[in-house]
């Protein structure tokens, strides 16, 4: 952080400090003194660090406006002080439009307020009106702007009692800013109060649909007034608004509840559609009738099905009731044009969006229907957002950039869920959009959901610069060396990982550990944070580099700083065990290997948290004592090196069956279970004792030594087939049972997933020649293994 925006931050810390308003009014005369001195020495610190900063930079806005601000306090009270600091910041920062329509609006208040001039006020309204039309592809600022400067005017119009031009200015506010609180509701009771019932439906709708908060009551009892006096005849939009308010807040209308209310227009209702059954305003009143007064589904949807055979289109997040019904009735029904703006469309998308989580899991198939028809709508109301903010095109409603942000994200979700249940991946051009929505939302309107989403697609896709452009902005959110700040890093780490950016992940792990370290943390949770980083990094050394010496190393300096056992000891022991395990293991220093997977699942085992670590060891590891040992001989027999010079034919089935038994028999050594461990990522060796053959007519006996490599996702078995045949003597009159022995070399191979297999073929059967090449040069080679350890 530069010196001066700390200097600008202890501005902020002063000026909180200072007593205002109530607090000193209300204080008694000795307090008052007291508080006089208090806020003296405050605002003559907080001007001295303002014109310090001034010195060095005339034209800093930030503190320009704090000038403003403490010539408007408690101590400070110089109106001419103010009016030529806003002049100053409109005339010298003329580019930064933000700056100059703030001081046009210091300038308006301080005309209303410190002189009582709301004529002079109006004015000042009038020529930022002026810079706001001159303000040039921003359309959203413009619109913004010119519905807060209308709004203030009508205010002002109001406050001179000239009401036909304060209800014009509302008007215009509305039109530029259509979701203005306080336009829509003053501008709205005016016009009421006015009877331009029409213009006042416009303007309360807004407020009600925006806001819907009790305020809304206010202008309810107001509508319900002029409806008792028969003054709405025919305006259904109004008779509406106050039938929607009441359903809300029945006990503000005399009513016990929700019920009693609704009965009151029950009547009213039947005989409007009697007269025009297509009247479309009193048909949605119906409907909310049926779900929330008598609470009739069947009779519900009935009338959704005449509501929207009048409308033939989807404009609002009631199509989400008529969908649900009609998936609960079995229903189909049909596929109408969605025509939502980006406020109907944001709730109906997130509506079907939230029922999709909720099924997800329990029943796919209709999440996904529900993730689709999100998509559908969120992918619909996308382009009219575009099209305003890129080009000021469509209704102003659509300017609303952290809805933009939220429907970005809502969208983003959609999409990545379509393509995980649809083609169960992540990896589809669908799903890279949707990481483009994150950022594009995010951009447009921080919105943390989205850093959070496109980080997790920007990882799961490998887009590594996103990932980084991610993580970058959440640490923003976080203080330095918090628990969520060190899971970030983590995962920039992890992205150096990923993108197997060696000297960076390096300098990153080096770099963090001495300034964590060095902070001499104690908070359990931040501290397990640096463990698992520092796991990670050592997996990536031991799994991406091979380097077994380097990661040992590495875990043993890591750990040899106390504060790791001290703080959080369960998890230094498990990461510290487990990264040695590994790194022997890969060594081949089976000693060492079993000494630290012993004591993970001697501390472990059976440990809610800890169990998925103990269940990645090895199962050799994991034997009894005799199997144990079978495997580490087998392991020995493989670790024996031998220079191959003499061929031993896979067709003498005979004579191979000496060298088999030997094999077999060294491994095994009466034990009857097999032993078998992966050699290497690639490579699965399996010795099987004898053992009777499943599923035969006859009684075969199989001894075997297999060899699985998963490129190729094939088995080569040299195996003992021994079964009984009978043996006839002079001429065939004498015969006897004895038990027959060959050797035969079988290749199995494999579909994906697929743990046994029916498919294969057999040695010498001309169909694999390059797997007869493979075949017999492991035969050549396990054959002097076992004579040379014989």
């Amino acid at each position: 952080m530069e010196q001066k925006d700390k200097r600008l931050d202890e501005i902020k810390e002063l000026y909180d400090q200072l007593v205002m308003g109530d607090d000193l009014s209300n204080a008694n005369e000795e307090q008052k003194i007291e508080l006089y001195h208090k806020n003296q020495e405050v605002s003559e610190q907080i001007l001295s660090i303002i014109e310090e900063i001034l010195r060095e930079d005339a034209l800093n806005k930030e503190a320009l406006f704090w000038k403003i601000r403490i010539y408007n306090g408690p101590y400070y009270d110089d109106v001419s002080v103010m009016m030529s600091t806003a002049q100053e910041i409109i005339e010298r920062l003329p580019t930064d439009k933000k700056a100059v329509f703030s001081a046009f609006d210091w300038l308006s208040w301080i005309y209303e307020t410190k002189l009582e001039l709301k004529e002079k006020s109006i004015e000042v309204l009038h020529d930022k009106l002026i810079e706001i039309s001159l303000l040039k592809d921003d359309y959203s600022l413009q619109d913004k702007e010119f519905g807060e400067t209308y709004y203030m005017i009508a205010y002002l119009y109001r406050e001179l009692e000239d009401y036909s031009t304060a209800v014009s200015f509302y008007k215009l506010a509305y039109d530029h800013f259509p979701d203005h609180y306080y336009a829509t509701y003053q501008g709205g009771r005016l016009f009421l109060e006015r009877g331009e019932y029409n213009e006042a439906y416009e303007l309360l709708n807004s407020f009600y649909i925006f806001h819907g908060n009790e305020y809304s009551v206010n202008f309810g009892k107001e509508i319900e007034e002029l409806y008792k006096a028969g003054k709405l005849e025919g305006y259904w939009n109004l008779i509406s608004l106050l039938y929607h308010i009441g359903i809300d807040y029945p006990e503000e209308f005399g009513a016990k509840n929700t019920r009693e209310y609704g009965m009151r227009f029950a009547d009213i209702i039947e005989e409007e559609l009697k007269t025009n059954p297509e009247n479309e305003i009193v048909l949605r009143m119906k409907i909310r009738y049926y779900l929330v007064v008598e609470k009739n589904s069947k009779k519900a949807f009935e009338t959704l099905g005449k509501y929207y055979s009048v409308v033939k289109e989807v404009t609002s997040s009631l199509f989400f009731t008529y969908y649900e019904l009609a998936e609960k009735f079995g229903v189909s029904i049909e596929d109408y044009p969605i025509r939502c703006d980006s406020f109907y469309g944001y709730n109906l998308m997130t509506r079907f969006l939230e029922k999709a989580g909720e099924l997800k899991g329990e029943d796919n198939e209709r999440a996904l229907k529900y993730y689709e028809q999100a998509k559908e709508i969120g992918g619909l109301v996308i382009p009219q957002l575009d099209a305003y903010f890129d080009r000021g095109e469509g209704p102003k409603v659509n300017n609303n950039s952290h809805g933009y942000a939220m429907l970005c994200n809502n969208l983003g979700i959609a999409i990545r869920n379509v393509s995980k249940l649809k083609e169960d991946t992540y990896e589809t051009d669908d799903c890279r959009y949707a990481l483009t929505l994150h950022k594009k939302g995010y951009e447009l309107s921080p919105f943390i959901e989205n850093l959070d989403n496109g980080l997790f697609l920007a990882e799961t896709l490998e887009e590594f610069r996103e990932v980084e452009y991610f993580s970058q902005e959440l640490l923003t959110y976080h203080d330095e060396f918090s628990s969520e700040w060190m899971s970030v890093q983590g995962r920039i780490l992890k992205n150096h990982i990923n993108a197997n950016q060696y000297e960076e992940a390096e300098l990153f792990y080096y770099s963090l550990k001495e300034r964590f370290e060095q902070k001499e943390i104690e908070d359990e949770d931040i501290v397990s944070e640096m463990i698992y980083m520092a796991a990670d990094f050592f997996t990536y050394v031991r799994y991406k580099k091979h380097d077994f010496y380097k990661t040992i190393e590495l875990t043993e300096e890591f750990f040899s700083n106390p504060m790791y056992f001290d703080l959080v000891d369960e998890v230094a022991k498990v990461n510290y065990w487990f990264s040695l395990a590994w790194s022997y293991h890969g060594l081949n220093d089976r000693n060492n290997a079993s000494k630290y997977f012993d004591m993970i699942v001697d501390a472990f085992d059976g440990h809610g948290r800890y169990q998925s670590t103990v269940d990645e060891i090895p199962q050799e590891y994991k034997l009894p004592s005799e199997e144990r040992e079978a495997v580490n001989r087998l392991w020995h027999l493989a670790q024996v090196e031998v220079n191959v010079t003499q061929n031993y034919s896979l067709m003498d089935h005979t004579a191979n069956i000496k060298y088999l038994t030997d094999i077999v028999d060294y491994v095994q050594q009466g034990q009857e279970t097999p032993a078998e461990y992966w050699v290497s990522e690639e490579y699965h060796l399996k010795v099987c004792p004898r053992n009777l053959r499943e599923n035969t007519k006859e009684v075969i006996y199989d001894t075997s030594l297999d060899f699985y490599f998963k490129e190729g996702n094939y088995t080569i078995r040299f195996n003992i087939d021994e079964r009984e045949e009978k043996v006839r003597k002079l001429l065939g009159l004498i015969s006897k049972k004895i038990w027959a022995k060959e050797v035969y070399t079988y290749y199995y191979f494999y579909e994906d997933d697929e743990e046994t297999s029916n498919d294969y073929e057999v040695y010498g059967g001309g169909k694999h020649p390059d797997l007869d090449k493979v075949a017999q040069q492991l035969w050549n080679t396990w054959v002097e293994k076992i004579k040379t350890v014989k």
